[in-house]
């Protein structure tokens, strides 16, 4: 008999908050543990829970929840449309496992099983007992409490139909639902600044901590900008003057990812973007502070360090472990997106009166060198004010046009407006980022 298993019904408490913070260690035991289970219940439709076939899985799936319990000394799992979330924490799955996934969330949903509470370890003969649940001998759907003869004493069965009766009801009054993800949205931002701040004292140090840690950070603000793109837009203009690098970073970042959706880039393409425009400038942090807030010319000397900052920026990136064709990725694009992309024909009176674009750019480089001028025009710096936005677009267009791709740039400049249907033309939306 079960002794420390329960199935739950998590009435009372709101499986559609959102601002769980993300944790590497829990998202990878949390992928483990979904993945485990649906290896159990594809299983069980072919042989009976007690075949030997079970007893290694049943051992590493009790490993991984006794490990989530001890962690968090609680646990559960609750099955929200085509996602798992665990402890309130959307659990991220790759793309070869969201089918899986989605036939797990599917047999579960068949025996009206929405998810499951556990706050005490758990044992092997309590996941069995669980996973006869979805045995294709078991004709009926188990209670809160499991199946007869077969009961769960600290684990309770989140009955599907009366989650699905919640989320409908949340569906429609979505308003404190916005607001929380709007407060999601400002905490990763925070978190954001927060790591850019001890990534660039790290490079100032010459040991570069790990980059990939803000991965999820990327992440999330993809996520978040497909729903809520007028306030993620309305973020980036958070800055400090005394800290203009830390949030130039941040705020290019989330530009670029609302500039690459509305061309079209994929989630994973959106993901690479904002994850190296999140480091494009860090090189710059190595300037010494009277070079950084120069007022007035450089001089030759002060404009080859200038210029050697993109190449601080990627020397950093080349001291990461391993090299992969991301890592290239990140390597060209950091460099490429300080280069022109062509040289301006003027007519008489000085007006630029056509582009000859100097070399073939990846569509990152032009993105990001996009952004990033916009930011830094817009910004408050010690030798200049900050330009209104409109006066930054139109600098951009007239004296600095030579500097970006003019098609991407009329794009961007509708998409600073806010506008509420995609700009693109026909043929800006064949914009292919294949030869990145």
């Amino acid at each position: 008999m079960a002794e420390n298993l329960k199935v739950t019904q998590s009435q009372d408490e709101s499986t559609t908050e959102f601002g769980r913070e993300h944790n590497e260690k829990l998202q990878a035991l949390s992928r483990s543990m979904v993945a485990g289970l649906y290896m159990l219940v594809r299983s069980v439709k072919m042989y009976d829970p007690e075949n030997a076939v079970f007893e290694k899985p049943l051992h590493q799936l009790q490993d991984i929840i006794n490990q989530i319990i001890g962690k968090e000394g609680r646990l559960e799992l609750v099955g929200v449309k085509d996602s798992f979330y665990l402890n309130s924490m959307l659990v991220k799955v790759d793309l070869n496992s969201i089918e899986n996934q989605r036939y797990l969330l599917s047999e579960m949903r068949a025996k009206d099983v929405g998810g499951f509470t556990l706050t005490k370890q758990v044992t092997v003969p309590e996941l069995k007992n669980f996973v006869w649940i979805f045995s294709k001998e078991q004709a009926t759907a188990a209670e809160e409490d499991g199946l007869a003869g077969r009961k769960l004493l600290n684990m309770r069965v989140a009955k599907f139909s009366k989650l699905k009766e919640k989320l409908d009801k949340d569906m429609n009054d979505p308003g404190d639902q916005k607001v929380d993800r709007k407060k999601y949205a400002m905490t990763v931002y925070a978190r954001s600044v927060f790591f850019i701040s001890k990534y660039l004292e790290s490079v100032r140090a010459g040991k570069p901590i790990n980059a990939s840690k803000a991965l999820r950070l990327v992440q999330d603000f993809v996520d978040i900008s497909f729903e809520q793109k007028t306030h993620f837009l309305g973020m980036t203009t958070m800055k400090r003057e005394h800290e203009y690098l830390v949030y130039h970073q941040v705020n290019v970042c989330l530009m670029s990812i609302v500039f690459g959706a509305e061309l079209g880039l994929t989630k994973p393409q959106l993901r690479d973007l904002g994850y190296i425009a999140l480091f494009h400038d860090a090189g710059m942090t190595t300037l010494p502070e009277e070079l950084a807030t120069k007022r007035g010319a450089l001089t030759a000397d002060e404009r080859v360090a200038v210029q050697r900052a993109p190449l601080i920026s990627v020397r950093n990136i080349l001291m990461e472990k391993g090299f992969s064709r991301s890592t290239l990725l990140r390597v060209v694009t950091t460099f490429e997106h300080k280069t022109d992309f062509g040289t301006a024909v003027r007519d008489a009176r000085g007006n630029i009166q056509m582009i000859i674009p100097k070399t073939n750019l990846g569509a990152y480089a032009k993105i990001i060198a996009i952004c990033d001028a916009y930011d830094a025009l817009t910004s408050k710096r010690p030798y200049r004010d900050a330009y209104g936005p409109e006066v930054a677009l139109m600098l951009m267009w007239t004296e600095m046009r030579n500097k970006f791709d003019p098609e991407l740039l009329q794009v961007f400049m509708r998409v600073m407006a806010i506008q509420p249907v995609k700009v693109l033309s026909k043929r800006q939306q064949t914009l292919s980022v294949s030869g990145l």
